[in-house]
Protein backbone atom coordinates (compact mmCIF):
# COMPACT_ATOMS: atom_id res chain seq x y z
CA UNK A 1 0.00 0.00 0.00
CA UNK A 2 1.44 3.41 -0.71
CA UNK A 3 2.15 6.17 1.88
CA UNK A 4 -0.34 9.16 1.31
CA UNK A 5 1.67 12.54 0.59
CA UNK A 6 1.63 14.64 4.13
CA UNK A 7 -1.21 17.35 4.05
CA UNK A 8 -1.59 19.57 7.07
CA UNK A 9 -4.85 21.15 6.10
CA UNK A 10 -6.32 16.99 5.64
CA UNK A 11 -5.10 16.10 9.13
CA UNK A 12 -6.65 19.07 10.75
CA UNK A 13 -9.83 18.52 9.09
CA UNK A 14 -9.39 14.22 10.34
CA UNK A 15 -8.83 15.44 13.72
CA UNK A 16 -10.84 18.39 14.03
CA UNK A 17 -8.14 21.05 15.03
CA UNK A 18 -7.35 24.64 12.94
CA UNK A 19 -4.66 24.29 10.51
CA UNK A 20 -2.76 26.22 13.02
CA UNK A 21 -2.61 23.63 16.14
CA UNK A 22 -0.68 20.71 13.39
CA UNK A 23 1.25 23.12 12.84
CA UNK A 24 2.34 23.31 16.53
CA UNK A 25 2.19 19.61 16.69
CA UNK A 26 5.00 19.76 13.60
CA UNK A 27 6.92 22.35 15.62
CA UNK A 28 6.95 19.69 19.04
CA UNK A 29 8.29 17.03 16.35
CA UNK A 30 5.45 15.48 14.64
CA UNK A 31 6.94 13.60 11.41
CA UNK A 32 5.80 15.48 8.30
CA UNK A 33 7.30 12.08 5.61
CA UNK A 34 4.32 10.99 5.23
CA UNK A 35 0.24 11.22 6.69
CA UNK A 36 0.69 7.53 8.26
CA UNK A 37 3.94 8.41 10.55
CA UNK A 38 1.94 11.81 11.64
CA UNK A 39 -1.16 9.97 12.13
CA UNK A 40 0.60 7.59 14.46
CA UNK A 41 2.55 10.60 16.21
CA UNK A 42 -0.54 12.41 16.95
CA UNK A 43 -2.24 9.14 18.49
CA UNK A 44 0.73 8.59 20.92
CA UNK A 45 1.43 12.30 21.89
CA UNK A 46 -1.79 13.74 21.72
CA UNK A 47 -4.73 10.82 21.74
CA UNK A 48 -3.75 8.79 24.12
CA UNK A 49 -3.01 11.42 27.15
CA UNK A 50 -6.17 12.84 26.53
CA UNK A 51 -7.00 9.28 27.02
CA UNK A 52 -5.64 8.84 30.16
CA UNK A 53 -6.11 11.71 32.35
CA UNK A 54 -8.94 12.08 35.30
CA UNK A 55 -10.39 15.17 34.66
CA UNK A 56 -11.06 15.11 38.90
CA UNK A 57 -7.48 14.48 39.80
CA UNK A 58 -6.91 16.61 37.37
CA UNK A 59 -8.97 19.58 38.71
CA UNK A 60 -7.52 18.63 42.26
CA UNK A 61 -3.86 19.09 41.09
CA UNK A 62 -4.74 22.24 40.27
CA UNK A 63 -6.20 23.56 42.99
CA UNK A 64 -3.66 22.22 45.44
CA UNK A 65 -0.69 23.67 43.01
CA UNK A 66 -3.11 27.63 43.73
CA UNK A 67 -3.69 26.59 47.87
CA UNK A 68 0.64 25.82 47.88
CA UNK A 69 1.20 28.98 45.88
CA UNK A 70 -1.16 30.93 48.09
CA UNK A 71 0.62 29.63 50.98
CA UNK A 72 3.67 30.59 49.36
CA UNK A 73 2.72 33.91 48.51
CA UNK A 74 1.63 34.63 52.17
CA UNK A 75 4.48 33.32 53.89
CA UNK A 76 6.70 35.41 51.82
CA UNK A 77 5.15 38.37 52.65
CA UNK A 78 4.86 37.55 55.79
CA UNK A 79 8.83 36.82 55.99
CA UNK A 80 8.84 40.70 54.39
CA UNK A 81 6.85 42.26 57.29
CA UNK A 82 8.97 40.67 60.08
CA UNK A 83 12.13 41.63 58.14
CA UNK A 84 13.19 37.78 57.51
CA UNK A 85 13.17 38.97 53.76
CA UNK A 86 14.46 41.97 51.61
CA UNK A 87 11.95 42.58 48.58
CA UNK A 88 13.43 42.87 45.13
CA UNK A 89 12.67 46.37 44.77
CA UNK A 90 14.41 48.03 47.61
CA UNK A 91 17.51 45.50 46.56
CA UNK A 92 17.54 47.01 43.14
CA UNK A 93 17.66 50.35 44.88
CA UNK A 94 19.94 49.79 46.90
CA UNK A 95 22.69 48.27 44.73
CA UNK A 96 21.82 50.76 42.30
CA UNK A 97 22.98 53.81 44.35
CA UNK A 98 25.69 51.76 45.98
CA UNK A 99 27.11 51.16 42.26
CA UNK A 100 26.24 54.62 41.31
CA UNK A 101 28.37 56.04 44.15
CA UNK A 102 31.15 53.59 42.91
CA UNK A 103 31.35 55.51 39.96
CA UNK A 104 30.93 59.02 41.09
CA UNK A 105 34.10 58.28 42.83
CA UNK A 106 36.14 56.05 40.21
CA UNK A 107 35.36 59.77 37.84
CA UNK A 108 37.00 61.69 41.03
CA UNK A 109 40.18 60.48 40.63
CA UNK A 110 41.25 62.27 37.37
CA UNK A 111 39.89 65.40 39.53
CA UNK A 112 41.80 64.97 42.27
CA UNK A 113 45.42 63.83 40.72
CA UNK A 114 45.63 65.89 37.76
CA UNK A 115 48.39 67.67 39.09
CA UNK A 116 50.11 64.91 40.09
CA UNK A 117 49.75 63.37 36.54
CA UNK A 118 50.81 66.11 35.15
CA UNK A 119 53.90 66.18 37.30
CA UNK A 120 55.17 62.18 36.76
CA UNK A 121 58.14 61.98 34.31
CA UNK A 122 57.17 58.99 33.03
CA UNK A 123 54.89 56.09 31.74
CA UNK A 124 55.26 53.98 35.13
CA UNK A 125 55.06 56.83 37.74
CA UNK A 126 51.87 57.56 35.81
CA UNK A 127 50.84 54.07 36.48
CA UNK A 128 51.88 54.42 40.26
CA UNK A 129 49.82 57.66 40.65
CA UNK A 130 46.81 56.17 38.99
CA UNK A 131 47.33 52.88 40.42
CA UNK A 132 47.50 54.62 44.07
CA UNK A 133 44.33 57.20 43.70
CA UNK A 134 42.26 53.71 42.34
CA UNK A 135 42.96 51.69 45.54
CA UNK A 136 42.88 54.58 48.04
CA UNK A 137 39.35 54.89 46.39
CA UNK A 138 38.29 51.57 46.15
CA UNK A 139 39.51 51.02 49.63
CA UNK A 140 37.50 54.17 50.68
CA UNK A 141 34.51 52.79 49.32
CA UNK A 142 35.37 49.28 50.57
CA UNK A 143 35.12 50.52 54.42
CA UNK A 144 31.95 53.16 54.22
CA UNK A 145 28.96 51.40 55.71
CA UNK A 146 25.86 51.01 54.23
CA UNK A 147 23.64 53.12 55.66
CA UNK A 148 19.34 52.97 55.02
CA UNK A 149 17.97 56.35 53.01
CA UNK A 150 16.77 58.77 55.60
CA UNK A 151 12.75 57.63 54.93
CA UNK A 152 13.54 53.88 55.80
CA UNK A 153 15.56 54.82 58.16
CA UNK A 154 12.68 57.13 60.26
CA UNK A 155 10.48 53.78 59.14
CA UNK A 156 12.50 51.30 61.03
CA UNK A 157 12.82 53.68 63.95
CA UNK A 158 8.59 53.59 64.38
CA UNK A 159 8.57 50.20 63.93
CA UNK A 160 11.41 49.77 67.11
CA UNK A 161 9.11 52.40 69.43
CA UNK A 162 5.70 50.46 68.20
CA UNK A 163 7.24 47.16 69.25
CA UNK A 164 9.43 49.03 72.68
CA UNK A 165 5.26 50.06 73.63
CA UNK A 166 4.14 47.36 72.91
CA UNK A 167 6.55 45.63 75.39
CA UNK A 168 6.21 48.30 77.71
CA UNK A 169 2.26 48.13 78.10
CA UNK A 170 2.40 44.21 78.34
CA UNK A 171 5.36 44.23 81.20
CA UNK A 172 3.22 46.90 83.01
CA UNK A 173 -0.07 45.31 82.94
CA UNK A 174 1.82 41.54 83.74
CA UNK A 175 3.00 43.46 86.95
CA UNK A 176 0.07 44.99 87.99
CA UNK A 177 -1.84 41.28 87.73
CA UNK A 178 -1.67 40.55 91.48
CA UNK A 179 -0.19 36.84 92.31
CA UNK A 180 -2.12 34.40 94.65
Amino acid sequence: MAQQKFSMRNLARMYGYDESTVRSWRDRGMPTDSDADAQAWIVQNIITPLRDVDLQERLQQERLRKLVAEADKEELELQEMTGQLISTAYLQQSLTSYFSQIKNQMRTIPVKTYLELFESKDALELKQILSAAIDSVLQEIGNSEFELPEEEQNEQQGKVEINTTDSTESNSASKETPTE
